[in-house]
C-alpha cells in the first residue's frame, strides 16, 4: 500500500486545520473534511475512519445543538430556530473536520515511521525516542491492563473498588516501570547516549509525491487564505 512521508501527512493535516479555522466557512469545513476522509479510507482500505469520527462528534453535535438551538430569532417550533441551527450546524461541522484532519493523520501514521523520520532530522535520536516513547505509551498500557485483568481472572479474583489499587493499578504501573527499566538497559547497551549521526538500515520511503505536496500544500493553502481574504 503506497504511504506518504510521515512529514507529509502532518503537513497537509496541519493545513487543513489552518484553512478550517481562518476562514471559518462550513463550505472549507466540509470540502476538507471530504478530501481527509477520501484519503484516509483509501490509504486505511477502511471505513473505521469514517465511524470513528462521526462517533467522536455526534455528542459534540448534540452539545452544539442544546446550546445554540433555542436562541436566535426565527423561531421554527417551540425552542428551535433557524438561525440557531444554522450556527449550531456550522460549528459541528467545523469541530467534525477538524477531528477528521487528526484521525485521518494519528490513522495512516506509523509510531516507527515518525520515530525513524525524526531520528534522522535535526530533532535528533533523543527526541524521537521521545516521542515514540510517548505515542506507544498508551497501547502499552492498555496492553498492562488486560494482562492483569487476565491474572486476576486466572486467579479467580474479583476486582472491586475495594481493591481496584492493589489488584489493578499497582500492577499496571509496575509493569510499566518494569518495561522502562528494561529499555533503558538496552538502550545503554546500543550506545544510545553517544555523541554521533546515526543511520537507518531502512529509512523511511520519501517519494517524490511526498516531497512534491509537502511544497505545494502549503503553497496552495497560504494562496486559498489571500485569495478569500483579498
Amino acid at each position: 500500500m503506497y504511504r506518504l512521508h510521515p512529514s507529509t501527512v502532518l503537513t497537509i493535516a496541519a493545513c487543513g486545520w489552518l484553512l478550517i479555522l481562518a476562514l471559518n466557512s462550513p463550505l472549507v469545513s466540509a470540502v476538507v473534511a471530504g478530501a481527509m476522509l477520501a484519503y484516509g479510507v483509501w490509504a486505511t482500505r477502511s471505513l473505521a475512519i469514517v465511524l470513528a469520527s462521526a462517533a467522536l462528534c455526534v455528542p459534540v453535535a448534540l452539545s452544539m445543538l442544546v446550546i445554540h438551538a433555542p436562541y436566535g430569532d426565527n423561531q421554527l417550533i417551540p425552542l428551535i430556530t433557524s438561525d440557531g441551527l444554522l450556527i449550531a450546524a456550522t460549528l459541528a461541522l467545523r469541530f467534525f473536520a477538524l477531528m477528521v484532519c487528526f484521525i485521518v493523520a494519528m490513522s495512516v501514521l506509523r509510531i516507527s515511521d515518525i520515530a525513524k523520520w525524526l531520528q534522522v532530522s535535526r530533532a535528533g535520536h533523543k527526541i524521537a525516542y521521545i516521542v515514540g516513547a510517548s505515542l506507544q505509551s498508551l497501547p502499552q498500557g492498555a496492553q498492562a491492563w488486560r494482562t492483569v485483568r487476565d491474572a486476576n481472572q486466572l486467579a479467580g479474583i474479583k476486582v472491586t473498588w475495594r481493591n481496584t489499587i492493589s489488584r489493578v493499578v499497582i500492577p499496571v504501573i509496575s509493569r510499566l516501570l518494569i518495561q522502562g527499566t528494561e529499555r533503558g538497559h538496552a538502550l545503554a547497551a546500543v550506545g544510545f547516549d553517544e555523541e554521533g549521526t546515526r543511520t537507518l538500515l531502512r529509512p523511511v520511503p520519501d517519494s517524490a509525491v511526498s516531497r512534491v505536496l509537502r511544497y505545494i500544500v502549503p503553497i496552495g493553502t497560504i494562496g486559498v487564505m489571500v485569495f478569500v481574504w483579498i
